[in-house]
């Protein structure tokens, strides 16, 4: 197999011997450690802005006691509103964690379908050589352009190896990788379908070329489904409305402090403030599944590494060796 360097066997070695640590890791199970735990959490993100605002009721507390005594409000709607406002902080967090778990479903869609079109090229396919392995690569690649065009980026470096650099320069200047891969697969199906002389001879009767052509499709599909997900954020006025509510409860909720906890009520107000501006940064975080720069977005290049995995796992089961 010409495309598979020996570079690249022995990293499919590694990878095949190491897979379990390739996942994502779950979350400690240690309370104290998953409570002061620092990466992976928002804290740094609101950090500044929180401390900013604890600024604010620090500042009453100066004026009302060294300067003029300030009006106290009852702490009563404080109670109620607060409530409600931690309700729909709830429902915009289970908004944006709906559609980081669509995309998580969409790209275990394309794994399967990437192993079903594999399993099927491999096992009902043209028993040339050369369609076989343009087969297996070009499904490695349509993850691999999926993940890149999602992520608005071009590195090509883990595609090196797979695809020849003349493929790897038509792919870079295609307009839209993943369906120029898509039309690579459909040429080499399409090829297979005919006869053509490329594949000695041998081709795909119209039920096998169907169950291929319908896994490219589905392929299709999701990659679509990924993309409304990317170019439809949530609606911007449900955003400025959230955090114009929890603006104005910040701005009020201090004069129903000052009174009974005078300079405690800037740690009331910090543990009052941290929990709503955490909730509504987790909310902006999981609206993004793929961009590698939020938290808590989908492991794509893992995810990508596992199809690629597969991939030269079934070649080589296929009775293809170097």
């Amino acid at each position: 197999m010409s495309w598979l360097s020996k570079k690249t066997t022995r990293v499919f070695l590694l990878m095949k011997g190491m897979a379990h640590l390739i996942t994502n890791k779950d979350e400690p199970h240690n309370f104290l450690r998953g409570a002061l735990m620092w990466r992976g959490s928002v804290t740094p993100r609101i950090l500044p802005i929180l401390l900013l605002l604890c600024c604010y009721p620090l500042l009453l507390v100066v004026l009302d006691h060294y300067w003029w005594p300030l009006p106290s409000l009852d702490v009563t709607p404080f109670e109620y509103t607060g409530v409600v406002l931690g309700m729909v902080l709830v429902f915009r967090t289970n908004a944006g964690y709906e559609r980081w778990w669509e995309a998580r479903k969409l790209w275990d869609g394309i794994t399967n379908q990437t192993r079903n079109l594999i399993i099927g090229a491999l096992q009902y396919g043209p028993q040339d050589n050369a369609w076989r392995e343009a087969l297996v690569k070009w499904s490695i690649a349509f993850s691999f352009a999926t993940k890149e065009s999602l992520r608005n980026s071009k590195n090509f470096t883990p595609l090196i190896g797979v695809l020849t650099e003349l493929e790897l320069a038509e792919l870079q200047s295609a307009l839209h990788m993943p369906l120029f891969v898509a039309s690579k697969i459909a040429s080499l199906l399409q090829k297979a379908r005919t006869g053509h002389p490329n594949t000695n001879g041998l081709e795909l009767d119209g039920f096998e070329f169907s169950i291929l052509e319908g896994q490219r499709v589905l392929l299709i599909d999701h990659l679509g489904a990924c993309e409304r997900i990317l170019k439809t954020p949530m609606p911007l006025v449900y955003a400025v409305k959230i955090r114009r509510f929890i603006f104005m409860f910040l701005l009020l909720l201090p004069f129903s402090l000052l009174e009974k906890t005078g300079l405690y009520s800037v740690g009331i107000f910090f543990l009052v403030a941290y929990p709503l501006l955490s909730l509504d940064r987790i909310g902006i975080e999981l609206q993004k599944p793929f961009d590698n720069k939020i938290l808590s977005h989908l492991p794509l290049d893992t995810i990508y590494e596992t199809i690629k995995l597969h991939c030269l796992d079934l070649w080589q089961q296929d009775g293809n060796t170097l």
